[in-house]
């Protein structure tokens, strides 16, 4: 197992039982005929490539960590396939059974910002979180459960709280989620003029990495190793580039989730302001 996840240059990477994890979504273990006496593998993919985009954010100048998860998940499920036939096993990504921050914290690859993401010391908080489960004991593929980890958070030195545009991280007086930056460029419908000025304000066609490039561990975060997120990246949007962009280009993005119609609406604000 080791030798896979090497191959495929994941180096942070943990095992953990099941039953110590946060479990949100029981239904997605059922389905997978798994239970609480299963195994977890969490791991960390980071993704910032040295091209740093000038309108959007990180995650989404990569191609979309989906697809580098699902050529993943063919890849453990061959694997487990012949080297343990008869055991169940799924990889999951994103929309997950457990808690992966949670998780990710309490099995010693990280630690919990106040933003609520999870800062690896070499990659700072640039990773995507992702896992295996599995109903075999670690010793079958070469593992040991981790001992756990003390659930650590930031020292709280505010760079994220004093920058965030939308003050969603203000104590004293918090917005909801909704008002976050990110959250606004990805709004449906018509934006309002004061979601529009935040978005000319701040440069952001798509997300908001603001919280991230201001945490000090970011300053000296390495790049991703990791080929999928250093080929075909995007360094700004524009209306020409998403009406140049075919259906199946546009579908290895992150931000196709949302349809065509949103990213243009983003970029057309630019180009008119």
């Amino acid at each position: 197992m080791k030798k896979l996840l090497n191959e495929n240059k994941i180096e942070f990477f943990s095992c953990i039982p099941l039953s110590k994890c946060k479990i949100y979504k029981k239904y997605l273990l059922e389905r997978a005929s798994l239970t609480e006496d299963a195994s977890v593998i969490i791991m960390l993919i980071p993704y910032r490539s040295k091209i740093i985009p000038k309108n959007i954010s990180v995650y989404a100048s990569v191609k979309d960590y989906h697809k580098f998860t699902d050529e993943l998940r063919t890849r453990v499920k061959t694997f487990f396939e012949k080297e343990y036939p008869y055991a169940k096993v799924e990889l999951f990504a994103d929309h997950s059974p457990i808690d992966e921050v949670h998780a990710a914290c309490i099995s010693g690859l990280g630690f919990i910002g106040d933003n609520g993401l999870l800062i690896n010391e070499k990659y700072s908080s640039f990773v995507f979180l992702c896992e295996i489960i599995t109903d075999l004991k670690p010793e079958a593929f070469g593992m040991e459960y981790a001992k756990e980890a003390e659930l650590k958070r930031c020292y709280g030195c505010g760079a994220c709280h004093s920058a965030c545009p939308s003050n969603c991280m203000d104590e004293s007086d918090p917005r909801p989620k909704s008002e976050c930056l990110s959250a606004i460029t990805q709004k449906k419908g018509e934006l309002n003029e004061k979601e529009i000025k935040m978005m000319l304000d701040n440069g952001s066609i798509w997300g908001c990495d603001v919280c991230q490039n201001v945490c000090p561990y970011t300053k000296n975060a390495e790049y991703t190793p990791i080929d999928f997120f250093n080929e075909d990246v995007i360094d700004e949007i524009t209306t020409d580039k998403i009406d140049m962009m075919s259906d199946d280009e546009l579908f290895t993005r992150p931000f196709s989730w949302r349809g065509r119609d949103i990213i243009r609406r983003n970029t057309e604000i630019y180009k008119n302001r």
